[in-house]
């Protein structure tokens, strides 16, 4: 998998243009500092409480990249990162489950720039790539969090099962929501 692969998001009458991006080791910063809002943390099971932390993750997005196992993004909006969004399992011929993932900075909440991404990746992923493209896609997060629920519905992903907490890794009930290849 090519360390070079963008992805940009149209803008919208109302918002910039965005670009995922790999994560870069000057993204340090962001790294450290997304991961103690205390709201995104109420939502993650992987934590990030120090520089050193945040490097080991910043290196595993990388490792992970270059397998070809997971695609971590830094999504970027006029130059600023905003958030990450996550493809997980993207190579469907090895047989894995993809799905999609994300989060954002605490001011760029509220702004549709999660299911802007996700619209964005679901379209690519489904569509001609260098990956064998997906028949479907799943998104999961905690039943609590309202606003994933949101998304998912916004971007066609239909609520499909309620997932039983799994402490401590997962430790609340989660939504599974499934969007098909069109």
């Amino acid at each position: 998998m090519a360390m070079t692969l963008t992805l940009s998001v149209d803008p919208t009458p109302d918002a910039p243009a965005l670009l995922l991006r790999p994560w870069r080791e000057s993204d340090l910063p962001t790294v450290v500092a997304a991961y103690q809002d205390p709201a995104m943390r109420r939502w993650l099971s992987v934590l990030v409480d120090s520089e050193a932390e945040a490097r080991v993750w910043l290196e595993r997005q990388a490792r992970r990249w270059a397998d070809g196992s997971r695609l971590g993004f830094a999504i970027e909006e006029r130059g600023r990162v905003v958030g990450h969004f996550v493809v997980k399992g993207a190579d469907t011929a090895a047989g894995s489950q993809t799905s999609v993932g994300y989060w954002t900075l605490a001011d760029a909440r509220g702004r549709g720039i999660a299911s802007r991404c996700v619209q964005r990746v679901s379209d690519w992923l489904f569509g001609p790539q260098d990956l064998v493209p997906a028949e479907v896609v799943e998104l999961v997060h905690s039943v609590g969090n309202a606003a994933s629920c949101r998304v998912a519905e916004k971007c066609g992903y239909a609520l499909i099962a309620t997932i039983p907490a799994q402490p401590p890794q997962f430790p609340d009930e989660g939504h599974r929501h499934v969007r098909n290849r069109p």
